[in-house]
């Protein structure tokens, strides 16, 4: 309180007025310009050891002002201290939508992007404050809170000061935070394996203005950044720099030079400190349009997949691998070219895990396969579409890893989705926050054992298209893009970095309620959580739309894993 009575001495007299309002929000929101004050001054927030807490700071008056500051202060419980280092505060950038993802989302300003104040990789300070916002508008800054494992667990409190110059004056709005740290901490690495696409190619269009302008150094540089984002958020990227590595068959041998692959990848092979400890689960074997587009013939397909496998075991790496041979397969003839693919794959060897996205079993020569990744809507989908029972069957019969994905099919592709559609888990910029967090739920109660989703930055490869100002593809806002391109001419400072989506942290929040889930059925068994949380999450179409519902069940099943470790340990 000290340091806050501090700055107000420092920048002018705090004077209360009316017309200015400053609040707390919870992160499960999107607060849209037109929002009105929300008169929360404190807030109370949860979170166990190795997990981001966060909250929003929402600015609001009747005439224009210029948000100089925000600055949370340490939180303390009496021993111990959750610094200020700790927390990142960002302002909530706005996207334009002009084409609605569906009947109910309505255009206009949607927040998405977050700009840091400090950015968390080289520490430059950016262009997220000071901010001039009009009158009748209302601005809102997101921070996050990283909950050291270092930390005693206790009831933190601490302060948000609001620093805002209006009518040539300073004031402060002093807001409270309370952070209950539970006794027990969330793995750093995932419990839910994940395989985000990201294409690296089309950061030298976005960041340099056309294909080929960053160095392979500058873009692995680049892509390993992006990588720390995605790993910070629970989640892995495949696909990467995209560099591929130089190969050449001599003498009935496939020789592939891995040196620009592993300075790549190697950081996130095992405990990345850049992301907490973090490493990657599952990882694709890259470089695909060359094995089978290309026609490589067979004995050097084969060949391809062994040295993939070969090279893992020489580095000890104890990631697995998966090969996507073809996407989405629909016709007779597809189905017979996946399943060729698949044999190649099972042919050269069994480290690599050939992935099929489709639910059509019959089809599928299941043997030759390691993962089945169908689409979320064909597991249990409307007008009476139910295929669990079916693909767990299959998978069952044939031993194999059971993920899945969302697609454009939970909106409409190339549409605006009708209401006849509405209620699947979403991505996408222009639906409620509580869509983009629900998914890791959704896989926690189908016993999903990961999932996959086709492309963070297509978005980047759209020359035409600016994803700062327009992101809407296949019929969706933000379909397959969850990253801004952080160049400084937009967000401030001197080096490129990525920027996260709202939509990114609302992922992130849904893998670590994943880890609730999956800490207390460990505990306690499958049925007895999903006895605990059935009535609010239904089906992958149907569960609850409210946020605190959300919390409420999350906060059970912090108390229930207390308990749980309580009488584990005492006996």
């Amino acid at each position: 309180m000290r340091r806050i009575l501090l700055i107000v001495g420092l920048l002018g007299t705090a004077v209360a007025q009316a017309h200015l309002a400053a609040w707390l929000s919870h992160s499960t929101h999107k607060i849209r310009p037109d929002a009105h004050a929300i008169q929360h001054s404190t807030i109370r927030l949860f979170a166990a050891h190795g997990e981001y807490a966060a909250l929003q700071v929402s600015v609001r008056a009747n005439h224009p002002l210029k948000v100089v500051r925000i600055v949370p202060s340490a939180l303390e419980d009496g021993q111990s201290v959750i610094g200020r280092w700790q927390m990142t505060v960002y302002r909530e950038a706005f996207i334009r939508t002009v084409h609605p993802t569906n009947v109910v989302a309505p255009v206009g300003l949607w927040p998405d992007a977050l700009i840091p104040t400090v950015d968390n990789y080289y520490h430059e300070r950016r262009d997220a404050l000071p901010w001039r916002v009009p009158g009748h508008f209302t601005q809102s800054f997101w921070i996050d809170i990283y909950v050291p494992r270092t930390v005693g667990p206790g009831r933190y409190s601490g302060t948000v000061a609001v620093i805002v110059r209006t009518h040539g004056r300073n004031q402060v709005r002093v807001l409270r935070v309370r952070l209950r740290v539970y006794p027990f901490a969330i793995p750093a690495t995932s419990s839910l394996p994940s395989s985000f696409g990201f294409d690296g190619a089309p950061l030298s269009l976005v960041f340099r203005g056309r294909y080929g302008a960053l160095t392979n150094a500058q873009l692995i540089h680049l892509t390993q950044l992006f990588d720390i984002a995605a790993l910070k958020d629970r989640i892995a990227l495949g696909g990467g720099s995209g560099i591929p590595a130089p190969m050449r068959w001599r003498h009935g041998h496939l020789f592939v030079n891995w040196h620009e692959y592993d300075e790549e990848v190697r950081p996130f092979m095992t405990a990345c400190k850049a992301a907490h400890g973090a490493r990657w689960r599952e990882t694709d074997v890259r470089w695909l349009t060359h094995v089978f587009y290309h026609k490589m013939p067979r004995r050097e397909q084969i060949a391809y997949f062994r040295a993939w496998a070969r090279h893992f075991r020489h580095e000890h790496w104890r990631v697995g691998l998966y090969a996507l041979g073809l996407d989405e397969p629909h016709s007779r003839a597809q189905f017979a070219l996946a399943n060729r693919r698949a044999a190649v794959i099972r042919r050269a060897t069994h480290a690599v895990l050939p992935m099929v996205t489709s639910a059509n079993v019959a089809k599928l020569d299941g043997k030759n396969f390691g993962i089945l990744c169908p689409v979320i809507n064909d597991v249990e989908g409307l007008n009476g579409v139910d295929k669990r029972g079916r693909i767990g069957r299959y998978t069952k019969r044939y031993h194999l890893k059971l993920w899945w994905y969302q697609s454009c099919l939970s909106h409409g592709c190339w549409i605006v989705g009708r209401r006849s559609s509405l209620g699947w888990p979403s991505y996408m910029i222009d639906q409620p926050a509580i869509y983009n967090r629900i998914m890791p739920w959704l896989t926690w109660k189908y016993d999903m054992q990961g999932e996959l989703y086709y492309d963070t930055d297509i978005g980047f490869s759209m020359g035409h298209k600016d994803p700062w100002t327009d992101q809407y593809h296949f019929g969706g806002n933000g379909d397959g893009t969850l990253f801004y391109p952080g160049r400084p001419s937009v967000i401030g400072g001197k080096r490129d970095i990525p920027i996260q989506s709202i939509r990114l942290m609302m992922i992130r929040a849904g893998y670590q309620d994943y880890e609730y889930l999956h800490m207390a059925s460990r505990l306690y068994g499958r049925r007895a959580v999903s006895r605990l949380i059935d009535h609010a999450i239904r089906s992958t179409h149907s569960w609850t739309k409210r946020p605190a519902i959300l919390r409420a069940l999350k906060g059970k099943l912090a108390r229930m894993i207390v308990q749980g470790l309580h009488t584990k340990s005492a006996h």
